[in-house]
């Protein structure tokens, strides 16, 4: 019997394509060739957490405008802070998605109506995690690594008031994710999206200083997985070098920044008695395929075993190369991956190059010595 890779749709779709929930669920669909995958997506929004950023102007009893901006580029990233004598609520940071979660939920029972393979797939929807939501609100961007460093410092009292608000973004996250399934029990996989994570963990390494940093950053992801399962929530974690406009923040040099996070989450999800819910680790970055060269991959002989690793390695450009991709990962990991992506979203790309990159998943992860269990 053979290991069966799954197909990981990480999410987004061009907004060409985003002509309604159960024409985006039955586009991925489409492309599985009724291959095993872990979920069928269905984001809300085709640039992440834009229209969350772009909403907090309403909230303006409490936040203020402390850098302009118009999002043209990671630049551009406007930043806010909270007016004087303000406390910041639950109300003014969550996502209110839970009635938008469940009619993509209904649109996705309607599908699979339709079509009975489907019966024991679930519908994934992105959950951006807390740290992220807060640094984007606060920092801008300082955060997103888009102003020199000078000016960069100059705002480090922003991200030091998003540290001190995080409980309260976390707290809305966890209710809303606990009202979705009060309401809708099981059928929603939460993908759990962290660029900060990572991207910390890289610029970390590149000062040498990730051995100061790796303890906060795990602590904060560990923390949040652990209430997730504590309220019976199905996830997976999807880390990611940023894509906006289709371009990374970072180049990363190798995987070590990915394993030495992962590492440390996985002790503190054991402490807590938390299982590793399979995780995503990108190895293409922006507009760059996943490298063939052995030693960017090769710190993955580290890696805790316990983690089900989706292998974000595939790109539209050559399906071939992504398979190469994928077999220096599975080397260097020593075993079969648990999935097969591409390294983020498609919505940054045309719908032609997203349908290549979708079907591209299912090749990599099919391989000529697999059949489905």
């Amino acid at each position: 019997m053979t290991t069966t890779r799954y197909a990981h749709y990480v999410g987004s779709l061009p907004g060409d394509l985003m002509t309604g929930d159960q024409a985006i669920l039955q586009w991925f669909a489409d492309r599985t060739a009724g291959w095993p995958v872990t979920a069928l997506p269905c984001d809300l929004d085709p640039d992440w957490i834009m229209d969350y950023l772009r909403t907090r102007k309403q909230h303006s009893d409490v936040f203020e405008i402390v850098q302009a901006g118009g999002y043209a580029d990671y630049s551009d990233f406007p930043s806010y802070g909270l007016r004087s004598g303000s406390k910041l609520e639950v109300r003014h940071v969550s996502m209110d998605r839970v009635q938008r979660i469940g009619e993509v939920v209904a649109a996705f029972e309607s599908l699979q109506r339709e079509r009975p393979q489907l019966a024991e797939t679930k519908v994934q929807i992105s959950l951006p995690n807390p740290l992220d939501l807060a640094m984007f609100v606060f920092a801008g961007a300082a955060v997103s690594g888009g102003l020199p460093i000078g000016k960069a410092l100059r705002h480090f009292d922003l991200a030091v008031a998003a540290l001190r608000q995080l409980p309260v973004f976390t707290e809305a996250v966890v209710q809303e994710v606990s009202e979705v399934i009060a309401r809708h029990g099981d059928r929603v996989v939460w993908q759990l999206e962290s660029p900060f994570a990572l991207l910390s963990m890289v610029k970390a390494t590149q000062l040498g200083s990730r051995w100061a940093l790796a303890p906060l950053v795990a602590r904060q992801l560990a923390g949040v997985l652990g209430r997730l399962h504590e309220i019976g929530a199905e996830t997976v974690v999807h880390l990611c070098y940023g894509d906006y406009q289709h371009e990374s923040l970072l180049a990363p040099r190798s995987l070590a920044p990915a394993v030495g996070l992962l590492n440390r989450t996985a002790r503190l999800l054991d402490r807590q008695g938390a299982p590793l819910p399979p995780v995503h680790i990108p190895c293409a970055y922006g507009a760059e395929p996943a490298p063939l060269e052995p030693r960017f991959y090769a710190p993955l002989r580290s890696l805790a075993t316990d983690w089900p690793v989706i292998a974000g390695v595939v790109s539209a450009d050559s399906v071939e190369n992504s398979d190469r991709a994928r077999a220096l990962f599975e080397q260097a990991l020593g075993r079969h991956a648990f999935g097969v992506a591409t390294a983020c979203g498609l919505g940054r790309c045309t719908p032609e190059v997203a349908r290549i990159a979708a079907e591209a998943t299912v090749a990599v992860a099919r391989d000529d010595e697999q059949t489905p269990d």
